[in-house]
């Protein structure tokens, strides 16, 4: 049985449940598990092309993964530079509002350039980490930077619609105290992350992993237990926080824009065209929440239970080896990478500058 204590436990279940495509039978995974001179089936298990057909491992599936990540790789990459060019290029978008919005288009790129590639095709396709250790440092590192910088973005995004709606009469945040945001920002999501460059190895947690010195990569940790109160942190911080967060703030504002005027507030003519382009505005950023809570969810909710489930169950590998883990996972983390593509889109469809712009 694998020693979970400090592995990284969604990783870890996946590659349970992937392992278990490669065993013909139950005596076959004990003559792996217990003998270096193993009977293994007639395919060559460590070749997945040759494995015996079924829809995980056939030509229909992976070209399905490959379409649908390659979707989302070019729609996030075109639409989130779109974005940048359009704020960087016209004076007018040089707006506090619009530089968290830049930073979250930079934290959706970075998302897409090393989450979306380096973790299906090592996950689903290979069943394995073949790009090397200093990759693997990097690569897991910077997923979870990108993701903390998205969240954290939001945050500031729907703090600073909060004091321009609810405290109209005071200063508002000018572009150098965003700048300072935007750095705080990265430098909470560098520092929360930091313990994942630290702990990222290349290890061999199965039997198939062993036998044909195929290397992983994800979190080995030194004591046991670490690993689930880091992961309970980030779900927290990356997550549950942000979220709760953003429900507050947007629903006073919502109630302040849709109930009755803003507190200091006249009631004339402009202000009614000034309600009317604020509850415009709430309405994208009320969608931009939506999309965000919809996308990360299921795959929280998928580590979560993983977590939980290793801490109940931690001798009992069946549900770890069930074979609808690799899908599950699959749709949960699909689902979230193509979060990185959905923002650009809300913009340009709620939002006249940056349609203009894209035109342009």
């Amino acid at each position: 049985m694998l020693n979970t204590n400090n592995f990284d436990y969604e990783t870890t279940t996946l590659y349970d449940a992937l392992e278990a495509y490669t065993r013909s039978s139950e005596s076959q995974d004990d003559n792996v598990t217990n003998s270096t001179n193993a009977t293994w089936p007639s395919y060559d298990v460590c070749d997945p092309s040759s494995y015996p057909q079924d829809f995980l491992t056939s030509s229909l599936f992976h070209g399905c993964i490959y379409l649908m990540y390659s979707i989302v790789f070019l729609v996030a990459l075109l639409g989130n530079g779109l974005v940048c060019f359009v704020v960087q290029t016209s004076p007018r978008m040089k707006t506090v509002t619009n530089y968290f919005i830049v930073n979250l288009a930079v934290g959706d790129i970075l998302m897409t350039l090393f989450c979306v590639p380096f973790t299906f095709v090592p996950m689903l396709i290979l069943r394995y980490w073949p790009f090397g250790f200093v990759m693997c440092k990097v690569v897991n590192y910077t997923q979870a930077v990108s993701v903390l910088v998205s969240a954290y973005t939001l945050l500031a995004i729907s703090i600073d619609r909060y004091m321009a709606i609810m405290r109209p009469l005071r200063p508002r945040l000018g572009k150098a105290a965003a700048k300072m945001v935007v750095a705080a920002v990265w430098l909470g999501a560098l520092t929360t992350a930091a313990p994942i460059a630290v702990v990222t190895q290349l290890q061999r947690p199965t039997p198939w992993h062993e036998v044909c010195q195929a290397d992983i990569c994800f979190e080995q940790w030194e004591h046991a237990g670490q690993s689930g109160q880091y992961t309970c942190a980030l779900l927290i911080l990356q997550f549950a926080l942000p979220l709760a967060a953003l429900v507050c703030t947007y629903a006073r504002i919502a109630h302040a824009v849709w109930g009755g005027r803003p507190p200091g507030e006249a009631q004339d003519a402009r202000d009614s065209r000034l309600q009317h382009s604020k509850r415009k505005m709430i309405k994208m950023m009320v969608i931009v929440v939506t999309v965000f809570t919809i996308c990360w969810l299921p795959l929280n909710m998928f580590i979560a239970s993983t977590l939980v489930l290793w801490t109940v169950h931690e001798e009992d590998e069946r549900w770890a080896t069930w074979p609808g883990m690799p899908y599950v996972w699959f749709a949960c983390h699909w689902l979230a990478m193509s979060h990185s593509c959905y923002n650009p889109i809300i913009y340009c469809y709620m939002n006249n500058r940056y349609r203009r712009g894209f035109k342009q």
